[in-house]
């Protein structure tokens, strides 16, 4: 794990060791260790956290002959089997870590290597005889990379921050970004919040040399497949793929944990590490005050049931408060993922204790775990029913009274009953959105709207969505969830929350092999009647108890519901969102903000997660 940074074909007025060293301070929380290479035009540098081989790798690293020079961050879990094939090739090996081998399967592959790595990964790698620069990302984004091309040459860095570090680097706001960011909580890709910024797709490599910049996808999700087998059989073979992903990832030189929520992803994480552990694993649980958002009883059970060292950190609005703008600063553009704050927290405690923590991220979207997946899939059953019964259920759903509790059911029928008139991709966007395309409208200035080249983000959900195969729809919306959801928030948001800390965060439900396997099962194997998952549950039925097996998904949330309307939320909602504030950069437009406020306070609406979002956007545009 570390952070990379680099400039090819420099030709900036700051000298290129003053411009790669500040891109390289902008990365110090991520590693312990610093490192480059500069040569003419050229600089590579890296700020390393040691996981495997910890004092025999230091980077950069270099093929036998010293031509091409490798930084990387992140994991190969499968450098092993890599370095033996190589090694019967002909290939000597300097180390023994996971690194190296990336030199000498390029050497033998070329551009085909990628594809054989097994991790999570963002390299960067220079090749000396043809004086040129490769940078790739794996297959699904577990690890970001940004790039921007500049007067000075070709700028990459593992964080933004890092970029904007660089001496005369100019990076004015992107308004199609924080009208996205409006809707979603985070920036999708590959635009950021900052004009001239872009970020690396999943599964793609960009190449630069002579004067020339090539841009290609080395990997893809196969959603043609489909292949029906028996209920055993795909239960049997998911506990294996999942088990077999663990124990790869389990592989390190420092202490180990994991994250434990007591639902069924993490849980499942936690039984098989605890199997194939030596020792006594560690567990983390979050407790919230809140009793609907609180987990830990759940967590404590699991951790009592397979015997880990259990540790839990109580968070309350007070420690979420006094740390939000330290969490800001991490992220250098909006974002507000519900779960981002209580990550930072869990991930500085847990630093007492391991360097690395393995977490349940990814079995949603490969599994079908998410309930707007569920509700389209019985949107089904709603086919043939008569032209006015919708009318009458948005009528129902309108005067239900509105819950605070987590995922209530008021909300989740407003927003089914709002996004079943629209297409599949647009009713799934509304299902996820803080602000959906109509309520964005209310709270944005008509003519920041003008400015942007499309208004409503429903319409990146629609381009994904055109552009996937297959019949298998509610696959498909698995597939854009990994495309956009899944590398652009919950990913994205893992890493920084967690290098933030200087720990590893590992996401076993990635394995490539155990994802190909995922989305070769039709989602109708995956989402039965009510149930979701169902691999996945049948595949631990010997390993979890009853109880947290069959829980519905909960996810890690704030109570911010409640907390807006109570001090010292209340108070700092209503200390940001006055007029000058709101109004200063001609973004927002105060009467529909206040409204939003309003209509929450009295419980009318909720409007948590949009009055979320629009808090952030504020924040964000009053930093220096």
């Amino acid at each position: 794990m570390c952070g990379i940074c680099g400039i090819f074909d420099h030709r900036g007025q700051t000298p290129l060791e003053i411009g790669l060293s500040a891109m390289l301070q902008g990365l110090s929380h991520r590693g312990t260790v610093d490192g480059h290479w500069i040569r003419n035009s050229v600089g590579l540098a890296t700020r390393r956290l040691p996981i495997i081989d910890l004092a025999g790798s230091p980077q950069p690293l270099f093929n036998e002959d010293r031509q091409i020079v490798l930084v990387g961050n992140g994991e190969i879990y499968n450098y092993r089997e890599l370095t033996n094939d190589l090694k019967r090739r002909g290939h000597r090996f300097s180390t023994h870590g996971d690194l190296e081998c990336v030199l000498a399967l390029y050497e033998e592959f070329g551009d085909g290597a990628w594809e054989r790595l097994n991790g999570m990964f963002a390299l960067a790698l220079y090749d000396q005889r043809r004086q040129e620069l490769v940078i790739v990302r794996d297959r699904l984004g577990i690890k970001p990379l940004f790039y921007a091309e500049t007067p000075q040459g070709l700028l990459f860095s593992s964080e933004i921050a890092s970029l904007r570090r660089y001496p005369g680097l100019v990076t004015p706001r992107n308004p199609q970004a924080l009208g996205d960011y409006l809707s979603l909580q985070f920036v999708p890709r590959p635009q950021t919040a900052y004009l001239g910024i872009q970020s690396l797709a999943p599964g793609h490599w960009l190449k630069v040399g002579q004067g020339a910049i090539r841009i290609k996808s080395y990997w893809r999700l196969d959603l043609t497949w489909g292949i029906t087998r028996s209920r055993a059989e795909v239960a049997a073979e998911t506990h294996e793929r999942l088990s077999t992903a663990v124990h790869r990832q389990l592989v390190a030189d420092v202490p180990v944990g994991v994250l434990l929520s007591g639902g069924l992803d993490s849980s499942a994480i936690a039984a098989l590490a605890a199997r194939h552990h030596a020792g006594r694993l560690h567990s983390f649980a979050i407790v919230f005050r809140e009793a609907t958002f609180d987990e830990s009883p759940f967590a404590r059970q699991m951790a009592r049931h397979l015997g880990t060292e259990h540790h839990e950190l109580v968070l309350d609005e007070t420690s979420i408060l006094d740390s939000l703008e330290i969490v800001m600063g991490h992220f250098d553009e909006p974002f507000c993922e519900g779960s981002a704050i209580p990550l930072y927290h869990i991930c500085r405690f847990a630093k007492s204790y391991v360097d690395v923590l393995l977490a349940g991220e990814g079995s949603d979207e490969i599994f079908g775990g998410y309930e707007t997946y569920l509700a389209r899939s019985l949107s089904g059953y709603f086919r043939h029913a008569p032209p006015g019964f919708f009318r009458v259920l948005g009528w129902l759903a309108r005067r239900l009274p509105v819950s605070d509790h987590k995922v209530s059911f008021d909300l989740k029928l407003r927003r089914w009953v709002d996004g079943i008139a629209h297409s599949p991709a647009t009713a799934h966007f509304w299902w996820r959105a803080a602000l959906n395309d109509r309520d964005k409208r209310r709270v944005l200035n008509p003519d920041f709207i003008a400015s942007l080249a499309y208004p409503d983000t429903a319409s990146i959900y629609e381009r994904v969505m055109a552009n996937l195969p297959g019949e298998d729809l509610i696959q498909r919306l698995m597939a854009t969830d990994c495309q956009i959801h899944l590398p652009d928030d919950l990913l994205y948001r893992a890493d920084l929350m967690s290098m933030a800390q200087t720990l590893e965060l590992r996401v076993p439900f990635l394995d490539p092999e155990l994802v190909d396997y995922a989305f070769s099962l039709p989602s109708a194997q995956k989402i039965v009647g009510f149930t979701t998952k169902r691999p996945l549950r049948d595949a631990m039925k010997d390993d979890l108890p009853r109880m947290i097996r069959t829980r519905t998904k909960q996810g890690l949330n704030m109570p911010y519901q409640k907390w807006f309307k109570r001090p010292p939320w209340r108070d700092f909602l209503h200390d940001w969102l006055i007029r000058d504030r709101v109004e200063h950069e001609g973004i927002l437009n105060f009467q529909g903000v206040s409204t939003l406020l309003a209509e929450h306070e009295a419980g009318r609406h909720n409007h948590a997660h949009g009055l979320w979002a629009i808090l952030h956007l504020v924040l964000w545009l009053a930093r220096p």
